[in-house]
């Protein structure tokens, strides 16, 4: 069961300047940040204070960090499969 249905998938591929990615792409993302979204990780202003000590704080931005670099690896990827299927000369 998913919380995120597809036209929020597709909002936040297009914030990310990834809305012409394909639908495996998609639906791996939906995946992803369903998990994320289950655990709080994505959540910036939560209302129950999860958080018990400093460290726990900063491994969770660290979290966040590692989800927007991601976003970046996706947008190169795209690119990078986009280029090989233009130059298929099969």
């Amino acid at each position: 069961m998913t919380i995120l249905n597809n036209n929020k998938i597709y909002q936040l591929l297009n914030e990310r300047g990834l809305g012409d990615v394909g639908p495996e792409t998609a639906e791996a993302v939906e995946s992803i940040l369903g998990e994320l979204d289950r655990k709080n990780v994505l959540r910036k202003n939560n209302s129950k204070n999860y958080f018990i000590d400093r460290s726990t704080l900063e491994a969770t931005s660290f979290l966040r960090a590692l989800v927007e670099q991601n976003w970046i690896i996706i947008a190169q990827n795209e690119k990078i499969i986009k280029a090989l299927n233009a130059s298929d000369i099969n």
